[in-house]
């Protein structure tokens, strides 16, 4: 799975305007960042070095930056928050395109995640975005992580923790096992395992258990 990247503000500006300058003009030089974001070629200097160090540019001396893979990734979602901003600003706001770009600039740091997905949801359900926006791509990206993160408890390796997130199975079984403590929510740590995987040793609530990997393999975990 891939790592996320935790990017400040100020980074996140220089990496959206060097995609922006990029797709306008077909390169990014350090001068013209400056004076896109009107700001001394001094600072995007420090910028980039930062940008640079993350893996998200690369550049020859004295030649225009370019976009690794991770960076025109990153920059796609940045540029993509900007575009759900401005139109549930525009569309369902009513503000003007000119107010909802600006506006769009100054809170898409600050947003949260639940927020930002609840305007994507809104915008989705009442028709204001299409298929071929880049919500739904960041929409599926998110799923895939969510599915990428969950993996039955047999599956889980010797040492790490998880979380449940339900039991997968009905009646008798279902009842033994929340009777253990393996409610939804409960942790997990994952001690031994027999050499043919069964029995599987974890620790729950501060107590050991030992599961048959049939039952483990109704539990279904996120790691942590």
């Amino acid at each position: 799975m891939e790592a996320e990247i935790n990017l400040s503000e100020s980074l996140e500006d220089y990496l959206e305007a060097i995609f922006n300058l990029i797709k306008e003009n077909g390169s990014a030089r350090v001068t013209d960042i400056a004076n896109y974001l009107e700001i001394a070629a001094s600072s995007v200097n420090q910028g980039l070095k930062k940008l640079n160090q993350e893996g998200l540019i690369s550049q020859e001396k004295y030649g225009p930056i370019k976009l690794t893979e991770a960076g025109l990734k990153a920059a796609e979602k940045i540029r993509c928050k900007h575009q759900i901003l401005y139109l549930f600003l525009n569309k369902t706001l009513g503000v003007s395109e000119k107010n909802a770009d600006h506006d769009a600039c100054s809170i898409e740091h600050a947003l949260s995640e639940e927020s930002f997905n609840k305007m994507v949801d809104y915008l989705i359900k009442n028709d204001y975005i299409k298929e071929q926006n880049c919500a739904f791509k960041l929409k599926a990206e998110k799923e895939d992580k969510k599915m990428a993160a969950e993996l039955m408890l047999d599956k889980v390796k010797v040492g790490s923790k998880a979380e449940v997130v339900r039991i997968q199975s009905k009646g008798r079984l279902k009842r033994k096992l929340m009777d253990m403590g393996l409610n939804r929510g409960a942790s997990i740590e994952v001690k031994g395992k027999a050499p043919m995987g069964d029995p599987i040793e974890v620790k729950v609530r501060g107590y050991s258990l030992s599961l048959r990997r049939d039952e483990a393999a109704e539990i279904l975990v996120k790691e942590v």
